[in-house]
């Protein structure tokens, strides 16, 4: 049996995710057979099917959404163990995850990530737009962008 790679549960996740070859393919940025191919090695390395392909969907199988999690889980360690070594080089860097409401991001996201970028080009940015109320307790972020504005109204003098 060959070893399972962190590509392989990387190109899984997306395609887990995304439910779509197409879209998950995009999101790793490889072409839609070779992601393909990678999914039949895996299923063939593992014994056993992962994705139940139907005419018009794509799901998993039992063994596919418990992958998935795992996954998932892996894939957040693998993500923390590289931000631990990045950052044993004694600059900012690695990902950072910025969440914003949807109503403040294009007021504050342009200057914010122009300077990030600038200030920090090891680092790696990764926006989330929900509501406040989607982002608990699923979503860690690293810095939560919220803006509290009150309406002042001018009094005619």
């Amino acid at each position: 049996m060959s070893n399972l790679t962190i590509r392989q549960l990387r190109y899984f996740e997306a395609l887990s995710r995304h439910r779509h070859f197409g879209r998950a393919a995009e999101a790793c940025a490889i072409s839609q057979p070779a992601l393909s191919i990678q999914m039949k090695e895996l299923e063939a390395m593992l014994g056993a099917p992962l994705i139940e392909r139907g005419a018009r969907q794509l799901r998993l199988s039992e063994l596919g959404e418990a992958l998935a999690v795992r996954a998932r889980d892996i894939l957040r360690a693998v993500d923390e163990i590289e931000d631990l070594a990045r950052a044993s080089h004694g600059t900012f860097s690695g990902r950072l995850r910025i969440g914003v409401i949807p109503t403040v991001a294009p007021y504050l996201l342009p200057g914010l990530i122009q300077h990030l970028a600038a200030a920090y080009p090891e680092s790696r940015v990764v926006l989330s737009r929900r509501g406040v109320d989607e982002w608990w307790p699923s979503q860690r972020k690293d810095v939560l962008c919220s803006w509290m504005a009150k309406y002042h109204r001018r009094r005619a003098r």
